[in-house]
């Protein structure tokens, strides 16, 4: 028996009967073969995060987006923060915790500010 490549490959398939030329060969009608291969790397890692029962899926998804807030916008702040009162730049009686919360906050006022320049821009078009 002969298989063709998109047999061998998983699927659904025909199976080619006799070996070459002859009355025993019917091109029109074959055998209907299924072919059963593992399933690929990735669908098995879906299906294991598939399993897990929907608040520890929403906890790791929320968990995973605050983290990556958190890496982003405090962390520099904080130890840009850290570094200014090691050199002796902060106030008298200013925290890590204050400046840091202080920092963000600027942070935050001027990314609004230039938010609002861009739709100011738009709008004025």
């Amino acid at each position: 028996m002969r298989m063709r490549s998109e047999e061998r490959s998983g699927g659904i398939g025909r199976l080619d009967r006799g070996l070459g030329r002859g009355p025993d060969r019917d091109y029109e009608r074959g055998d209907v073969r299924i072919i059963v291969t593992p399933a690929p790397a990735e669908y098995r890692k879906e299906r294991a995060f598939s399993y897990l029962p929907w608040p520890v899926k929403l906890v790791l998804k929320l968990g995973l987006f605050a983290l990556a807030m958190v890496s982003v916008f405090v962390l520099p702040n904080y130890l840009d923060c850290r570094g200014q009162r090691d050199s002796g730049l902060f106030y008298h009686g200013m925290t890590v915790s204050a400046c840091t919360r202080q920092t963000v906050y600027g942070q935050i006022g001027s990314t609004q500010k230039r938010f609002e320049d861009i739709a100011r821009a738009i709008g004025s078009r």
